[in-house]
């Protein structure tokens, strides 16, 4: 058996041990069987390799949702700073067809990265839908109202579909606030 082999099946032993997964006695009758009496050669390691792979890909995972989180804010902060720029428009647009793109093909591992795309392409598309009220029809409040309740569908129908709660919920409620404010507006 190759050292590194060895090396791999003593860490996973030692693991056991000190998280008590086997009995301490078979612990060492294991270690002493692989390490067939080479113990200066191999040193054992007290984390498992399992357990480093998880936390290098967890690390991985985190940069990841800090990078498309700091993206999302970025445009975001674009669309609401910039007055006369149809460029963040584009970019939102961009990045909203990107993100769902990603998350649809990460819905397939069940990965944690799926439904923060979704969240953040829902985002976009509401400060896209909020820059266009805001650029061609800023007269009109109406206008943005049913642009409110469109986005609201699509959360709705994407939900269901989906099945993702978070998006029903905010579809539903959504639809009940813009609602109420238009029973609001017109009976008061």
């Amino acid at each position: 058996m190759s050292v590194q082999k060895k090396q791999i099946i003593l860490n996973e032993i030692a693991f056991w041990k000190q998280n008590k997964l086997l009995p301490e006695h078979y612990c060492d009758f294991l270690t002493a069987l692989y390490a067939q009496g080479e113990k200066e050669e191999i040193e054992v390691n007290n984390q498992a390799v399992l357990e480093k792979e998880k936390k290098k890909a967890s690390l991985k995972m985190n940069g990841v949702i800090f990078l498309i989180g700091l993206i999302t804010l970025a445009i975001l902060t674009a669309l609401l700073t910039m007055t006369s720029n149809i460029l963040p428009i584009i970019f939102a647009g961009v990045a909203v067809i990107l993100f769902v793109y990603i998350a649809i093909k990460l819905a397939k591992n069940n990965s944690l990265l799926t439904p923060l795309l979704f969240v953040f392409s829902a985002l976009l598309l509401l400060g896209v839908t909020f820059k266009i009220w805001e650029a061609y029809f800023i007269s009109e409040p109406n206008i943005l109202l049913f642009m409110i309740i469109a986005n609201c569908i699509l959360w709705l129908l994407s939900g269901v579909f989906l099945k993702l709660i978070y998006f029903t919920i905010s579809g539903i409620v959504g639809i009940i606030f813009i609602l109420v404010y238009i029973a609001y507006i017109y009976i008061v």
